[in-house]
């Protein structure tokens, strides 16, 4: 019962930090969703340390292509928030 806790449980983390989906369902718990404005934080947030990271050394290089990876992900991830916003406002102006 343990490892299959265990495995259960890494599985729900990995998602919640891979930002694959913006709403992520665990059975018990609920549903998690991202927030609009905090995606937007994070991706100002890691532009600004991706300017000051030393990109001459291999360590800093490292952290720059991690960092460039995180903040596409984090702007595609936002891109489907608002997409997913334009369709609910515009499902409501064709409703009323």
């Amino acid at each position: 019962v343990d490892d299959l806790v265990s495995f259960y449980f890494s599985r729900v983390r990995q998602s919640l930090s891979d930002i694959e989906d913006t709403r992520v369902y665990v059975d018990g718990l609920g549903t998690f969703s991202l927030r609009k404005a905090r995606v937007e934080k994070a991706i100002i947030k890691n532009k600004s340390y991706l300017g000051n990271l030393e990109k001459q050394t291999f360590k800093g290089y490292d952290k720059t292509i991690d960092t460039q990876n995180k903040i596409k992900q984090l702007e595609l991830i936002l891109g489907k928030m608002e997409e997913s916003i334009r369709r609910k406002k515009e499902f409501k102006k064709n409703n009323s």
